[in-house]
């Protein structure tokens, strides 16, 4: 019996040794496996945020697109009311901005459209940004239309154009160490629909574009 013990005592002594090594490797290891959970939840929190700011892009322009008949400031405003909640997961309302712009065709003499002209456009939100496009109403933007380069729209012969810009400084949900604040941005841009006149009327809350708050 004793030289049983004798000979299995130093692979016990090993096993020991084993469990002491996995220990040592688990704490090695665990600082890594935490920074990537890390990494994975900012990566997952970024794309809901791109995806958000996409959605409320697509529902902006098409919330004002739809207002019939003629559209007024209060309309407008009132759009960006129910809009702005939908942003209130990200807090929208304080570093972000959006903007709508309402743009519509220019005629030449043959009665062809020859040039795109920003009719109006409207701000919401207390970030301090313009429009990367266009920023002067009743002013011709070219024929192309609005939107990045390469990406342009334009309204078509009797038709109006409501393009929309979303812009947001990212807000970390962990730390900004992993990818900083960036400002993420969102475009969208919808068709009028059952509206005939299409200057913005006065009457109603303004929400100008030279004014920045939530």
């Amino acid at each position: 019996m004793a030289i049983r013990q004798h000979v299995f005592k130093p692979f016990r002594a090993i096993g020991r040794n084993i469990a002491g090594i996995a220990a040592v490797e688990f704490a090695l290891s665990l600082p890594v496996l935490v920074g990537l959970t890390m990494y994975g939840a900012e990566a997952a929190n970024m794309a809901y945020t791109s995806q958000k700011l996409g959605d409320i892009a697509t529902l902006t322009a098409d919330s004002v697109s739809r207002i019939r008949l003629s559209i007024s400031n209060g309309d407008v405003t009132d759009a960006f009311g129910g809009i702005k909640i939908l942003g209130d997961s990200i807090k929208l309302r304080d570093n972000g901005r959006i903007i709508v712009s309402s743009i519509t065709p220019v005629l030449n003499a043959s009665n062809n459209v020859s040039n795109q002209k920003l009719r109006w456009q409207r701000c919401s939100g207390a970030l301090v940004k313009s429009s990367a496009f266009a920023t002067t109403e009743n002013t011709n933007i070219g024929a192309a239309g609005m939107g990045p380069t390469g990406r342009q729209i334009a309204a078509t012969k009797d038709s109006e154009l409501i393009f929309v810009e979303v812009y947001y400084t990212y807000r970390p949900l962990i730390s900004s160490s992993f990818f900083g604040t960036p400002q993420m941005s969102a475009y969208a841009a919808m068709a009028v629909r059952e509206r005939t006149a299409n200057d913005l009327l006065s009457n109603g809350t303004n929400s100008p574009c030279n004014t920045y708050a939530a």
